[in-house]
């Protein structure tokens, strides 16, 4: 293996299968740099992506196994070119950085399956010294640590890069034989400032731009022929088919759809935090001490309320899109003068969202009170609700693991409201999927706080007026007021199988009458027939045992005795599938099918 003080090459893996946003790239080279134990002058950095699923000539999508290249190369070959001459144009400037570092940048896209055997055959190949993976990636890390001898480190969901093992290590298997279509292409440093007024738009096209044709020559294409080795046999995760669905159509343009929006991403201050790498939008590091606006910027902000910035109506109010003059978007929630929502509790959303800091909860900004009118100011959170994204028409099916995704990031937010928050727990009290909004990276933003209390710190539990949504309040809550830590996670449960069935909480059994989604579920769950639980639309494209996790937390959290629930800590180990410590949990799954 190389040494870190010599020229290696730096492997940074992404699923080329994924839309990466404008500056996704551009931003993972720069958290490598900065980390400064990385790179060292000489490096190459090879930018690696592993498209598993292309288009058939005949128009379905299927994997690129040996067979499929004998038969259809070009189609594979036009493919991996079109991802090569992207991600290129994308780290023009990342290569122009890292020349003055002593560092080059190559591209290369490998048409294979399955992800992770594509990935070590090309970290072997190289003898790379480190191979930085994609978020999307961490799901197999227990193989690649196990099989990969050279140091790892993985990009997080704030495209920040951690170290996972910082040395080298001999304990490693040989790898099974494979052959695997590849391209390769180095990015030009050179020239890009003369070019950079005539560069074109990003676009998913097979034309490039003037200055895409310009660098991206004499591309070395090849079928990989690697010598020795062990079969890995295969992994649930891995096994998944490639089922099309919406989703495959509507993301493609995403990109595009969002260019207008990257003016924010590009004119404020490069240290302030990405909060979504596909429309680069940006939030604060933290609020400052006095969180009052006045009325007169949050006008000029939302165009003066404009109908065109209006992004939804509620029982509290009116909620508009704007822009501060320093390029920070904002979603500002105005209080209607009739609303049935008290001042009290707008009080109350703005107390407890001034403890509550935490990238799976919407930051509350600031907020303005002028006469009658009290505003709330957030953050802009981009790409809509859960709920818009589970059942609306137009909205693109949610593929699985963004679900387990959203999932895992909810409760963590809820984790952190009631264990990690300081001062006393804080009981939300109002979760449910149109209080989840999402970035365009599917990271999930828990919002609305506007019903939220503190635990008081001499009960477990307290009566309270009841307040939230059906269908997502608890029996204790509903019957008898009690609020509790354990109401949050009644409603989370909902939630969950939300997302595992994508039906709605209250649905039709087709014969007309009205069947509560627990009332449905709860049955199926406990005969674990997963097959009738989950989402149709998904078609075959799911990880079973991840929905044999997320059905059993949900099954756990709708218990109707409050103390039989988990609490959002042990939710989160079940999701996560590290609940060993949490045995106890199992007496209450299933437990015809427990064995003793």
């Amino acid at each position: 293996m190389a040494s870190p003080l010599t020229p290696s090459h730096v492997v940074i893996a992404y699923d080329a299968t994924k839309d990466r946003g404008v500056h996704e790239l551009t931003l993972a080279v720069d958290s490598i740099q900065k980390r400064g134990d990385v790179l060292h002058s000489g490096d190459t950095i090879i930018m690696l992506g592993v498209l598993h699923k292309v288009v058939h000539p005949m128009g379905f999508h299927t994997k690129p196994c040996a067979d499929f290249l004998e038969t259809s190369i070009r189609a594979v070959e036009e493919e991996v070119t079109k991802k090569v001459d992207m991600y290129v144009s994308m780290l023009l400037e990342s290569a122009r950085k890292c020349e003055d570092q002593g560092v080059s940048i190559e591209v290369k896209v490998t048409a294979g399956f399955p992800v992770k055997q594509v990935i070590l055959q090309e970290i072997m190949a190289c003898n790379a010294a480190w191979v930085i993976l994609d978020r999307h990636l961490r799901r197999d890390m227990r193989f690649y640590l196990k099989k990969i001898p050279c140091k790892v480190a993985i990009i997080q969901d704030s495209l920040a890069v951690d170290v996972v093992r910082p040395h080298t290590t001999d304990d490693t298997d040989t790898i099974e034989h494979k052959l695997f279509f590849s391209l390769s292409k180095p990015v030009p440093p050179s020239n890009y400032q003369s070019n950079r007024n005539n560069e074109q738009p990003l676009s998913d096209s097979p034309e490039s731009s003037d200055i895409q044709k310009t660098y991206l020559t004499s591309p070395t294409v090849k079928l990989r022929d690697y010598g020795s080795l062990l079969n890995l046999g295969s992994s649930p995760t891995q096994e998944n088919s490639g089922v099309k669905t919406k989703a495959d159509d509507k993301h493609s343009i995403v990109p595009q759809k969002i260019q207008k929006q990257n003016n924010a991403f590009r004119g404020r201050c490069s240290d302030a935090p990405i909060l979504c790498s596909i429309c680069g939008t940006r939030t604060e590091m933290y609020v400052k001490n006095s969180m009052t606006f006045s009325y007169s910027e949050i006008q000029l902000a939302t165009n003066d309320f404009s109908k065109e910035n209006l992004l939804g109506e509620g029982g509290y109010g009116d909620v508009y899109k704007g822009e501060f003059k320093d390029g920070q978007q904002i979603a500002a929630k105005v209080r209607k003068e009739a609303s049935t929502q008290e001042f009290t509790e707008f009080h109350s959303e703005v107390y407890v969202l001034s403890f509550a800091r935490h990238k799976n909860i919407v930051m509350l900004l600031g907020y303005c009170c002028k006469e009658n009118l009290n505003i709330l100011v957030y953050e802009y959170i981009c790409h809509k609700s859960l709920e818009w994204h589970l059942f609306d028409e137009k909205a693109a099916v949610l593929e699985w693991h963004q679900r387990q995704e959203i999932a895992i990031g909810t409760a963590k937010g809820l984790r952190f409201l009631h264990e990690e928050c300081r001062g006393s727990p804080i009981i939300h009290r109002d979760t449910r999927p149109s209080n989840i909004l999402l970035t365009h990276d599917y990271v999930p933003m828990l919002g609305d706080f506007g019903l939220a209390k503190w635990k008081t710190a001499s009960d477990d539990t307290d009566q309270t007026r009841i307040l939230g949504t059906l269908g997502y309040l608890a029996p204790e809550y509903a019957e008898n007021g009690i609020v509790s830590v354990r109401t949050d996670v009644y409603a989370f449960g909902m939630v969950l199988l939300q997302l595992v069935t994508g039906r709605k909480i209250v649905d039709s059994n087709g014969e007309g009458q009205a069947q509560s989604l627990r009332e449905w579920a709860e049955p199926i769950i406990q005969r674990l027939a997963l097959h009738e639980l989950i989402d149709r639309r998904l078609g075959d494209s799911y990880d079973t045992y991840e929905v044999y996790l997320m059905a059993k937390a949900a099954f756990l959290c709708v218990q109707r005795n409050p103390e039989m629930r988990p609490s959002m800590r042990e939710v989160v180990r079940v999701l996560e599938g590290e609940n060993d410590n949490y045995h106890h949990l199992g007496e209450h799954f299933a437990p015809q099918y427990l064995t003793k």
